[in-house]
């Protein structure tokens, strides 16, 4: 006889659970989310719902590992939906550290998809457009390869961030055509001429895999390969990607450069708000 996975009762022969209980268990599932997501949006204090949702895990069969999964999808959902008019505000701030008191959850599990560091990359973005030079937020682990100028600020590191940069290859395309007569041993003469025509191809190279630092006055990159220091004012252009940024420097001889593994969203609103 088989067990039910959820209520822990027999469930037949080669039967691994109960549609009763499956059913619970499914519904229970989504009254915790919608209760979650109404808090978040109501700005609601989660303790007031703490005895309903023990009710729902004890009576439709949900464990503590799956409330703790319950909890972190509708976190990283509510900071989406924050996230959806701008930046974070003080009252949504609130909210999150009110449900981080309430889940008791880790920041690294609940930062699992980067979601409380957006809550921390949306204070400074608020701060910025407020005027302020915002204070580091962050705490720098291991070597800090950067020079920073007098009264340069510090805003935000990013590790194991690829550089590339866009490259040209020239080659020239056709073929020879014509005849070769011998005019001696070992030498020939070829009576027609060779017919092609230059092409270039564009192609990004992989430069090196490094650290971004952002600062109030300039972005850095250092890795063995190549070290770069480009100020804010020189950037002509940027261009953000769900995986990277590419960044076009103010120079004759200046690429497109793309910088992968690193948030774009931030990095654009900062360099925006501050070129």
């Amino acid at each position: 006889m088989g067990k039910c996975k959820y209520c822990g009762e027999d469930a037949g022969f080669f039967q691994g659970k109960h549609a009763e209980c499956e059913r619970l268990h499914r519904d229970g599932v989504a009254r915790i989310r919608d209760i979650l997501a109404s808090c978040f949006q109501n700005r609601e204090d989660f303790y007031l719902h703490q005895n309903e949702i023990r009710s729902i895990c004890r009576d439709a069969f949900v464990s503590e590992d799956v409330c703790r999964g319950i909890y972190c999808e509708t976190f990283d959902a509510a900071i989406e939906k924050y996230l959806d008019d701008g930046v974070i505000d003080a009252g949504e701030e609130r909210t999150v550290a009110r449900f981080l008191q309430f889940t008791g959850l880790s920041q690294q599990v609940l930062n699992a998809n980067k979601s409380l560091e957006k809550v921390v990359q949306s204070k400074v973005l608020r701060e910025l457009l407020n005027g302020r030079v915002p204070s580091p937020r962050i705490t720098i682990s291991g070597s800090f390869p950067f020079m920073l100028s007098r009264n340069e600020h510090l805003i935000w590191l990013f590790r194991d961030v690829t550089l590339q940069m866009q490259k040209v290859r020239r080659e020239t395309v056709g073929r020879t055509s014509g005849f070769n007569f011998r005019v001696c041993k070992g030498v020939y003469y070829r009576t027609g001429r060779f017919r092609g025509r230059p092409v270039e191809t564009t192609y990004m190279e992989r430069i090196g895999t490094g650290s971004v630092c952002l600062t109030d006055r300039n972005l850095y990159f250092h890795c063995t390969e190549k070290t770069l220091k480009i100020p804010f004012d020189k950037i002509l252009s940027l261009e953000p990607y769900s995986n990277g940024l590419v960044l076009q420097k103010d120079g004759a001889n200046d690429k497109p450069m793309f910088f992968e593994n690193l948030d774009s969203w931030f990095c654009y609103n900062v360099i925006s708000n501050l070129k």
